[in-house]
């Protein structure tokens, strides 16, 4: 019962602050007539919006347009129609992009090495550990402490990447030209 009411609080609370109120509707149904210009929109309003903040502007443009006025004459209060823009297109394909890891080697030689101190030191700690010797444990938390940051500088090292250069390769020329018994071909290529 206790998630019932939890829930139905939930919702509540949902509803109240995502609800749109009646101005704001009235707002938004005005402007949408405003830019349609057409008689069953501002129609709709006024059924909807009786006493609406645009029903003496919508019985005017009804009137204005069941009598055929021209649409250049526009009322003082409406903001002119600009023009249509050109449709923009957003090409998505492109090329891909190649990589390289210039630091791989010395990464992968970090990186063991490190994970081999760290390795080598837990085992030393643990064997000091088991004999009771301090300075083998002292020896392999240092060789352990020492290893991470190799490792981790190999793994940094590892994760670098750069873009392959010149790899972008243009046609710059082409030719064709027939020659008795076949024919000549050029290509011309900047990179």
């Amino acid at each position: 019962m206790k998630r019932f009411f939890v829930f139905s609080a939930l919702l509540f609370a949902i509803f109240t602050l995502f609800a749109e109120d009646e101005n704001s509707q009235d707002d938004n149904a005005c402007d949408y007539a405003r830019k349609t210009r057409d008689i069953e929109v501002w129609q709709k309003y006024l059924e909807k919006f009786p006493n609406g903040k645009c029903s003496f502007e919508a019985e005017t443009e009804i009137e204005r347009l069941k009598n055929g006025s021209s649409t250049d004459e526009q009322p003082a209060d409406t903001p002119e129609e600009k023009p249509e823009k050109e449709p923009t297109f957003i090409v998505l394909t492109h090329e891909p992009v190649l990589y390289y890891r210039p630091y791989k080697t010395a990464g992968i030689a970090l990186l063991v090495t490190g994970l081999a101190a760290d390795v080598a030191g837990g085992i030393t700690y643990y064997t000091g550990w088991y004999k009771d010797d301090s300075k083998m444990m002292l020896g392999g938390l240092i060789t352990s402490i020492a290893g991470l940051p190799v490792w981790i500088t190999g793994s940094i090292l590892l994760g670098i990447r750069k873009p392959v250069p010149n790899q972008t390769v243009e046609l710059s020329s082409m030719a064709v030209s027939p020659i008795k018994g076949g024919a000549y071909a050029s290509f011309g290529l900047n990179f």
